[in-house]
């Protein structure tokens, strides 16, 4: 059992550093951060946490520090090691402050970049906690930066609020993802409190064997009698730390909120206890960003995004249009494919950047996991970077081991095609010989054998009546030997009359012999019928036949950027602007509607306001013609002392889409400088966000001052530690994420207006 410290920043306002960076403190004030670290050794800690969460380049180049990276984080290591000589130090990586692209303007490369130069500085560390995340693509570039540069263990720690993360991620997910990774130690930290993380931890128990870390912050603090109490009290968190190594947990500790006394109040509670060992099955797993798959027999993989013999879809591809992709991402899910194959190879064509926005695209559209079929190692590179959970590479053969270092970097499984330098193998023999040679290959590079699925490789009956007897054979014998299985089902007919028929039968007989992935058209019933499977994440296509206006709102739905123009320029010769305007609005209810029942998740609804931005910056000059005026202004700001504003700019995105006039006061804000501004911009309302439960209570300043200067305004207030009995306490509205901010704040207009017309 090992216990961590508690909280760096509550420590440091309590000194009265409540603005600036805290990480700059390693380099001007090193005995201060010191002092801390000690006193959490002295009340009992195991593990010291450096001070170097916000380090890297991209966080420090808010305070002119980004020249300072490698001196902040080789201090904070130092610094941590002389306070507690006889603890391990663990450096602390966090969130860069934005989204990668495309659910932000961050690149994977740029991410990457900078958490591979911060981890370079922390490799004095024991080991190194990339800790706080809620985004599993930043995840993914944080795990394959550090990995790169540091040889010692890694924990990954995300951030989960009712079993999912704010960009949907569910438990079963982030352990898939970063498993494949290599993550040694998985975690959860900050989240909803310890009672809110007990089913986080009781999850990752079941689904890893790895240790557990767990790290709640100390709940909801409130101002009473000028102290700041928080909602679970030292004697109160340590009792839920026994809860958790009870439930596998081998690393407890304390998130935001929490001192030398939840420290001390953790160590009493688990002290002589020891980790349940936890010995779990391994599984064939891979995964999107919503949804994880187990490779078991016999699951579809949908063939049809493929341009072979499609000159259409050849065209399309060469003009940039994803139409055709978005459009069978659609069909194969609700028809029943588990998994998705994408193939975009087309002499001539710029396959990097062709590859990547198809994968963005289909991501964008279905929940489904990816198999990315590609020849060219360079878009097999960029694929790997774009996708969000753990993929399938199809396919590695004998003349490409080369792709085998990519799939171990990006934790990929791989298809194995029996296949060499010599040809096409025709006997059972060969194919055994060749796949094994592949595979050992595989595993001496570190490629766990639960991801490598084999492809024995499906030749036609047309040339040789026996094929069919040699491959079901193979499928057979590898697995026997315990790997997974795939086949191409329909190139057993090529050549011949009645393939639907002779691929059915075909398709059943390597069911019974225990095929597992099966490339194949999922509209075909013959192949499908008696498969079942639901997507939580289902689209119908865009019926290009329907009127224009159900196109629009399907549009809308599907966050369709392609063809969204070109709709609204078809709607305006039959509607006018507002109906059009009403049309949007209808749509965006509805990709709300499918929010709150978790049908979708950020990445969807960030995808149906940037379509409809694009609609509406066209709609807007019409608007603008027929005397249409904004639906509100609404003014922004993260409160003082907190620098977090992903959470703000997606209302913030949504509330523009929406036809909301919005004024953005940045981060840190003062309450002095948020009243000034009240008064000269004259908002509707308020909005305001916090992150940390140390910045929080700035919330309620903030509303005192407004309502001292007399001024009425409704404010709204949000952030992952905010919550509605927080917001009551302060008399301010709340919502618990973005779409329930859209519409509270459409409610707070309309009865305002209201309400003025009722007065004059």
């Amino acid at each position: 059992m090992l216990v961590l410290d508690g909280a760096m920043g509550t420590e440091l306002q309590k000194r009265g550093h409540a603005n600036g960076c805290f990480e700059g403190l390693n380099m001007s004030d090193p005995e201060l951060i010191k002092s801390i670290h000690r006193s959490y050794a002295q009340a009992g800690a195991d593990v010291i946490e450096t001070n170097t969460f916000g380090a890297s380049a991209l966080k420090l180049w808010d305070y002119d520090l980004r020249h300072k990276v490698k001196e902040i984080n080789e201090a904070g290591v130092r610094i941590a090691r002389e306070a507690a000589p006889n603890c391990f130090i663990a450096g602390v990586i966090g969130p860069l402050g934005d989204l990668i692209h495309p659910l932000g303007q961050l690149t994977f490369d740029k991410a990457y970049e900078a958490f591979k130069e911060q981890a370079s500085s922390l490799k004095d560390a024991d080991f190194i906690v990339i800790q706080t995340f809620f985004d599993i693509k930043e995840l993914r570039a944080a795990l394959i930066a550090v990995k790169e540069v540091f040889s010692g263990p890694i924990v990954t720690s995300m951030t989960f609020s009712q079993g999912r993360t704010t960009t949907g991620t569910d438990v079963e997910t982030y352990v898939t993802v970063a498993e494949s990774l290599g993550a040694n130690v998985i975690g959860t930290n900050c989240s909803d409190g310890p009672e809110g993380m007990y089913k986080t931890i009781m999850k990752l128990a079941k689904f890893s064997s790895k240790p557990i870390w767990a790290e709640p912050n100390a709940g909801i603090p409130k101002i009473i009698d000028g102290k700041t109490i928080w909602s679970y009290p030292p004697k109160r968190f340590g009792e839920y730390a026994k809860k958790f190594v009870r439930l596998g947990s081998s690393i407890v500790g304390g998130c935001c909120g929490t001192d030398t006394s939840f420290v001390n109040a953790t160590v009493h509670a688990v002290r002589g206890m020891k980790p349940l060992a936890r010995h779990l099955k391994k599984q064939t797993k891979v995964s999107s960003r919503t949804r994880t798959i187990t490779i078991k027999p016999t699951l579809i993989v949908g063939e049809r995004i493929n341009p072979t013999n499609k000159k259409e879809f050849q065209q399309e591809l060469k003009s940039g249009k994803m139409d055709y992709v978005r459009m069978q991402a659609q069909e194969q899910t609700s028809q029943g494919a588990h998994l998705l194959d994408i193939n975009v190879g087309v002499p001539a064509l710029d396959e990097i950047n062709t590859l990547t926005k198809a994968l963005e695209t289909v991501q964008g559209t279905t929940d489904l996991p990816l198999v990315i079929d590609t020849s060219d190692k360079k878009a097999l590179e960029s694929a790997l970077r774009t996708t969000n959970g753990k993929p399938i590479i199809n396919s590695v053969n004998g003349k490409t081991l080369d792709i085998l270092p990519l799939a171990k970097k990006y934790g990929a499984a791989i298809i194995v095609l029996c296949l060499d330098e010599r040809g096409i193998p025709k006997t059972k023999e060969q194919r055994i010989n060749i796949g094994m040679k592949i595979i050992n290959s595989a595993i001496d590079i570190g490629i766990p054998k639960e991801d490598i699925i084999v492809d024995p490789l499906v030749l036609t009956l047309a040339t040789n009546p026996e094929n069919e007897k040699i491959i079901l054979e193979s499928v057979k014998e590898f697995k026997a030997k315990g790997y997974k299985t795939i086949l191409g089902i329909s190139n057993i007919s090529h050549g011949l009359p009645n393939r639907a028929s002779i691929n059915a039968q075909f398709f059943q007989k390597a069911s019974t012999s225990g095929l597992d992935l099966a490339i194949i058209n999922p509209d075909d019933t013959k192949f499908v019928g008696n498969i079942e499977i639901k997507s939580e994440f289902e689209q119908k296509e865009l019926d290009k036949n329907a009127p224009v206006e159900k196109q629009l709102y399907q549009s809308i739905i599907q966050g369709n950027k392609d063809s969204i123009l070109e709709i609204i320029n078809d709607c305006l010769t039959t509607m006018s602007a507002l109906q059009v305007n009403n049309i949007m609005v209808d749509a965006l209810s509805e990709v709300g509607r499918r929010f709150n029942c978790k049908e979708y998740f950020l990445p969807q609804v960030l995808a149906s306001a940037e379509a409809t931005k694009i609609a509406f910056s066209r709609l807007k000059k019409e608007l603008i013609k027929a005397g249409g005026e904004s639906r509100g202004k609404i003014m922004f700001a993260t409160v003082e002392n907190d620098v977090h504003d992903i959470g703000k700019n997606i209302v913030i995105a949504l509330l523009e889409s929406n036809n909301y006039q919005v004024i953005d006061l940045g981060t840190s804000v003062p309450s002095k400088k948020i009243v000034e501004e009240v008064v000269k911009g004259k908002p509707d309302i308020i909005a305001l966000s916090a992150l940390m439960t140390t910045t929080v209570i700035e919330m309620e300043k903030v509303i005192k001052e407004l309502r001292q200067k007399g001024i009425d305004v409704p404010v709204i207030v949000g952030g992952a530690v905010v919550d509605k009995d927080y917001a009551g306490q302060i008399k301010a509205e709340y919502s618990k994420d973005a779409l329930s901010a859209v519409k509270k704040i459409n409610d707070i207009i309309q009865w305002s207006r209201q309400k003025k017309s009722l007065t004059s």
